[in-house]
């Protein structure tokens, strides 16, 4: 009888295999990990400057009609003082909603704008009509 040899992977090739392609794609791995963590730094700053805009947003429009006036652009206090808001008061007509006019007039368009390094300006607008 002829006994021939097999050609298989010894246990040694077989580690040397995964040790290089675990080599190979640690790097990888590690800039997935990274781009994650940006991502989520990314969408935890976003939500929180629509969270703050939203409370100044509801500040603003709580107030009487003649009350409601632009603010200039300062920084939140601590633990948000990364972020800076500004109120953007406009008077507007009934026809021209996104037009500022010189007022007075029944409506303003109010902008509350939301700045932070890492997620940009946020800026929510609302119509808020004088209700005498």
């Amino acid at each position: 009888m002829i006994l021939r040899n097999k050609k298989s992977f010894t246990i040694i090739e077989a580690v040397m295999s995964m040790i290089i392609i675990a080599i190979t794609i640690t790097p990888f791995a590690i800039l997935v990990a990274t781009v994650m963590a940006q991502q989520n730094g990314f969408s935890q700053a976003q939500a929180t400057a629509v969270a703050l805009a939203e409370g100044e947003m509801e500040r603003v429009t709580a107030e009487r009609f003649s009350l409601c006036v632009s603010e200039a652009a300062v920084a939140f206090s601590a633990p948000f003082a990364a972020y800076t808001k500004q109120i953007v008061v406009e008077y507007v007509n009934a026809g021209a909603l996104d037009t500022a006019v010189a007022g007075p007039t029944d409506y303003k368009r109010i902008q509350v704008r939301v700045n932070n390094t890492m997620s940009g300006t946020n800026t929510l607008v609302t119509i808020l009509a004088n209700d005498w």
